[in-house]
């Protein structure tokens, strides 16, 4: 009855806090004009990045994701850039250890 609690509320948690929904249009539009890329690319790749941070959203920090959500959707939302964000904060906490 325990595990079956804890499960819910897993479940609970991660419902209440799920990957926004972002605009891409428009920066795909943005990316067509500026980077010669087709718009169906970017949209494939802003899908991709979409995908990846539904598998490991929960595993970023609560202030990163405020962070990174709010500096994304200032200009052209971008699932890809959200994702770099997090991942740039994330890998930043790890120590750096020299190799010998």
């Amino acid at each position: 009855m325990v595990l079956l609690s804890m499960l819910v509320g897993l479940q609970l948690v991660a419902a209440s806090d799920p990957v926004p929904t972002l605009d891409i249009v428009p920066g795909c539009r943005a990316t067509v004009d500026a980077a010669q890329m087709s718009e169906e690319g970017c949209v494939r790749d802003e899908q991709a990045a979409r995908d990846d941070l539904a598998k490991t959203w929960s595993q970023f920090a609560a202030k990163d994701k405020t962070s990174c959500v709010d500096q994304t959707r200032t200009y052209n939302p971008s699932y890809v850039e959200l994702l770099t964000c997090l991942e740039l904060l994330r890998d930043a906490r790890i120590p750096y250890r020299p190799k010998d």
